[in-house]
């Protein structure tokens, strides 16, 4: 395959939010060379930035009860002990370190008098622990991240394509081939070390609060090289999202219009559903069970076309002027409008170690690509602590690996990417792979969404089963068509990784719920699901979280 451009760099780092910011500027500091590559614009469009602008860190100044060790047992008691202990050290005791660094590069928090930092309490923290940025928005850290990392030097290549990761005949990590579908360009880079902060898989579900491009593409580049998944199956929905079709992205943040403002929820009947589901205790209104109790009312047709009711008349006078930042511009002068849930974060992903370490030589992953730190359920706050965290270790453990080592030879010639544009005639009625995502979308959220069976998730496997074939019959005439196929079969493998470990997992825990089994199983199943094999065929198994 010949290439537009072949790009050598001693770190490559995968993804355009928090996590890739953080492992650019700390490899950067490490004195490495380093290249940046996204789906869009560094900082702009992804998790992070679209994300709340608060997280965890335990920094005691509220409540000098709170240590990173308590932080730990929260984190885990939500998870469900499915976390992997290590992952969890990892983040609680790296954050108050990487508050600092956030500083450093230029971040501004919310203060309160005298100038210390605000934090505010979040359900299932058992003390206040979260620092929010300045605009309470995630664009208040990636904006000055972005800033940080280009006037040090770091590279950028935007709205790109990673086709797939590309090992050395020794086996280590050796670059990645880069598609450009705007320009047509090819891109072969060459690189001694990788991390992969590419996020995670909301879009292969209809309902979502996700930027557009988390389609689950870090899952499938370390699948096809032999990298296992875990904890697939712990699929996060946030519960409040602003129910409508041209609205249904915009999260509504319950943290803080019911747990800090008081506002409530009903169903059709006007009755509360927090009392309802016996959720008014702080520490039970968690997001997996906030999210069981709304989506049983609509299940049992007490909803309102397919939502329930957000009532803020319950908010005081006093109140509103400062929580009135949360609510929607489209909803401003409404007492009452409708939310339901929507998927907001993948608790599954990539097996790594403590540190973010990858059982391929020189590859290194971190933020929501990863599976451990959150097990079945994540608490408020903890993505963007481990996004900070696991960023800033991962980049300076890839560039400390780079020292020294020669560039990598890439050996392969990329000759399935070249047989397949254009080679063959296009089939009558022909399909456009946005046609087949939607269509995944729609199956994922209907039979793998909330409330979950074996019947529709062996249903669903059937479904996925077909649509590989559909997929695997279309010929792409140019790259950009090749790109978007690409995607598809990625949100694929994400998609059957998700329903063969729920139905693999036969109890309900976190936000994982099985109807069929809707109680939470014992030890037997403290267990992680890790999912291996090739696009071919994936196996499910069990292994100890350690």
């Amino acid at each position: 395959m010949d290439f537009t451009e072949v790009i050598k760099t001693d770190v490559l780092v995968i993804g355009s939010g928090g996590a890739g910011l953080c492992a650019a500027i700390s490899a950067k500091r490490e004195g490495a060379d380093v290249l940046m590559v996204g789906k869009s614009r560094m900082g702009r469009a992804n998790n992070t930035a679209i994300s709340g602008g608060a997280f965890a860190v335990a920094t005691g100044l509220r409540s000098v009860d709170d240590t990173p060790e308590l932080h730990v047992k929260d984190t885990l008691v939500s998870g469900r002990w499915i976390n992997r202990p290590g992952m969890v050290r990892t983040m609680a005791d790296g954050a108050a370190e990487q508050l600092e660094n956030l500083v450093s590069c230029g971040v501004s928090f919310q203060k309160i008098k005298e100038g210390k930092l605000r934090i505010v309490p979040v359900p299932g923290h058992s003390a206040p622990r979260h620092v929010i940025a300045e605009n309470s928005f995630g664009t208040g850290f990636t904006f000055p991240l972005s800033r940080n990392a280009e006037s040090a030097g770091v590279k950028f290549l935007p709205n790109v394509f990673v086709e797939r990761l590309c090992r050395s005949e020794q086996g280590n990590i050796a670059g990645a081939l880069i598609l450009d579908p705007v320009k047509q360009d090819s891109i072969l880079i060459s690189a001694k070390s990788i991390v992969l902060a590419s996020g995670g898989g909301g879009q292969i579900y209809s309902q979502t609060n996700n930027a557009p491009g988390t389609t689950g593409d870090g899952y499938a580049l370390a699948f096809r090289l032999g990298l296992p998944l875990i904890d697939m199956e712990f699929v996060q929905c946030y519960p409040t999202v602003l129910s409508g079709t041209s609205l249904s992205t915009k999260i509504v943040l319950y943290e803080a219009l019911i747990f800090r403002g008081g506002a409530r929820l009903f169903n059709s009947r006007d009755e509360d559903i927090i009392l309802r589901h016996n959720l008014d205790d702080p520490a039970k209104m968690t997001r997996d069970a906030l999210t069981l109790a709304i989506a049983k009312e609509i299940e049992e047709g007490r909803g309102i076309s397919g939502a329930v009711w957000l009532d803020l008349s319950s908010i005081s006078s006093q109140k509103f002027e400062k929580f009135s930042i949360f609510v929607p511009k489209s909803q401003k002068g409404k007492t009452r409008f409708p939310v339901s849930p929507a998927v907001h974060h993948f608790m599954g992903g990539l097996l790594v170690n403590n540190q973010g370490e990858t059982s391929i030589e020189g590859l290194y992953a971190a933020g929501e690509v990863n599976g451990g730190v959150h097990g079945a359920n994540r608490l408020g706050g903890n993505a963007l602590t481990e996004t900070w965290v696991f960023g800033d270790l991962t980049g300076r453990l890839a560039a400390q690996y780079s020292m020294g080592k020669k560039q990598p030879a890439i050996s392969e010639a990329f000759k399935d990417i070249e047989s397949e544009i254009g080679s063959r005639a296009k089939k009558e009625g022909k399909f456009f792979m946005q046609d087949l995502q939607k269509e995944l979308k729609r199956l994922m959220w209907e039979k793998a969404g909330i409330l979950r069976s074996k019947e529709k998730l062996s249903a669903l496997i059937k479904d996925i089963e077909n649509l590989k074939q559909r997929t695997a019959e279309f010929c792409p005439n140019n790259l950009k068509e090749y790109i978007k196929k690409r995607e598809t079969e990625n949100m694929l493998i994400a998609g059957e990784s998700t329903a063969r470990s729920a139905l693999f997992r036969k109890e309900s825990r976190g936000a994982h719920f099985r109807s069929d089994f809707p109680d939470e199983g014992g030890d037997e199943w403290i267990k992680n699901t890790l999912i291996k094999g090739d696009d071919l065929e994936m196996k499910v198994e069990s292994i100890e979280n350690k």
